[in-house]
């Protein structure tokens, strides 16, 4: 049985009356719901008849999830910072208050990232970034809350400090370092470190840097959801979506779910890590592998169920290539929308480059505070909201909060 969690409640919730566990699950799993499987109003053609169709996406049957993330998160307007943004309207979708671990927005994929670690009967999470990367505390959090143990792959050299690698290494986490300060020597390490791992008897589950896989990015297909069933209840529409963009499973993953749901509002990114062009081929290839993990048996394999196309989507070993217009991309089903690079905008906000803050973002994070008590860090939110003040053309606009409190918590003590 596949349990639905349409944006207003949870699998195991009192909203739906069911169990937190699926038959044949593990404890504190569920099986996830995702757009289209018990959810009214999804189908693959978009919202047409919405009150009457309910559809069944086969790849929700495949992927379980394990309940982090408390949900569905806050959307509040913010008339003060819209009016001193340029903006006519403007929503919050407050993805800072997750509820776990002051993990933002690494929360929503970390839930089926775990789940898919303890399905496949690994031991040890393994994983990378920066030494302020939240998705690595986030990561030693969940391995905690699992009961598995945590190895992170860290750039650079000792010693080095941050809010969220010390608390990475209080929840247990062990860590290594790269010894080059290139975070792209993360990327060609974790391999040999999951390597060594397995050498030594233990049953690693490794997770690219910021948790950016197909499997990762289906929380973020199910946020747009989340997000569309709230504005519809408040009889709200939007015309813009803007959410910062980093390693690229969030922006993604709400790709993936646009599509599914029609196309509702325009996506936009605010790349604040990598050049535009890099960043949208990445968010591209994600977001049509994460499209096929949701289709299920429509990208099976061999054996016909769709858990071996399941499997390498989710571990990012299949990769799609570009859609021609109106087609779906290799690897997609042409029963489903095919995603192209017209489907979302990319600015460039990196500013000085990736961790360094910038002039706009901080200003726009102090008008942030001033308006409406909003904390923007400087590394992503503060970039990504200096975006809005360039899209004065917008009458609404619904800004994704990612969280990042420990950056901010850093960059205030920073400045003592």
């Amino acid at each position: 049985m596949a349990m639905s969690l349409p944006g207003t409640g949870r699998a195991g919730s009192p909203e739906n009356g069911l169990p937190g566990v699926s038959p044949g699950g593990l404890p504190g799993t569920c099986r996830a719901g995702l757009p289209g499987a018990g959810l009214s109003g999804v189908s693959p053609g978009g919202l047409a008849g919405a009150e009457h169709h309910r559809t069944v996406l086969p790849g929700a049957a495949l992927l379980t999830r394990i309940e982090l993330a408390v949900l569905p998160t806050p959307l509040v307007p913010a008339p003060r910072l819209a009016a001193a943004m340029g903006i006519d309207r403007l929503q919050v979708k407050r993805d800072d208050l997750t509820g776990f671990a002051f993990g933002g927005n690494k929360a929503r994929p970390l839930e089926f990232l775990v789940a898919a670690a303890r399905e496949q009967g690994a031991d040890t999470l393994v994983t990378g970034g920066a030494a302020g990367s939240n998705f690595c505390a986030a990561t030693a959090a969940a391995a905690r809350r699992a009961g598995l143990a945590c190895q992170l792959l860290i750039a650079g050299q000792p010693p080095q400090h941050s809010p969220a690698l010390d608390l990475a290494c209080s929840w247990g986490a062990t860590v290594s370092w790269t010894h080059a300060a290139e975070r792209t020597s993360v990327d060609t390490g974790l391999p040999r470190a999951a390597a060594a791992l397995a050498a030594a008897g233990r049953r690693p589950y490794l997770i690219p840097r910021g948790g950016a896989t197909a499997l990762g990015a289906t929380g973020y297909a199910l946020a747009a959801v989340e997000l569309h069933d709230q504005l519809a209840r408040r009889g709200l529409r939007t015309d813009c979506v803007l959410v910062a963009a980093g390693s690229g499973g969030t922006l993604a993953g709400l790709l993936a779910g646009t599509a599914l749901l029609g196309r509702p509002w325009r996506l936009v990114g605010a790349s604040v890590s990598r050049p535009p062009a890099e960043a949208a081929r990445r968010v591209l290839r994600l977001a049509r592998d994460c499209l096929s993990l949701l289709a299920g048996p429509a990208a099976a394999g061999r054996d016909g169920t769709g858990r071996e196309a399941a499997r390498r989507k989710a571990t990012g070993r299949a990769a799609t290539g570009r859609a021609a217009p109106g087609r779906a991309a290799p690897g997609q089903h042409a029963a489903w929308p095919a995603i192209t690079v017209r489907d979302f905008d990319l600015v460039d906000a990196r500013g000085p480059g990736h961790g360094v803050a910038s002039a706009d973002g901080d200003h726009a994070a102090d008008t942030a505070l001033r308006t409406e008590g909003l904390v923007a860090d400087p590394v992503y939110t503060a970039k990504a909201l200096a975006v809005l003040r360039t899209m004065t053309g917008e009458r609404s606009a619904v800004f994704w909060h990612t969280g990042g409190l420990l950056d901010a918590i850093a960059a205030a003590g920073a400045q003592r």
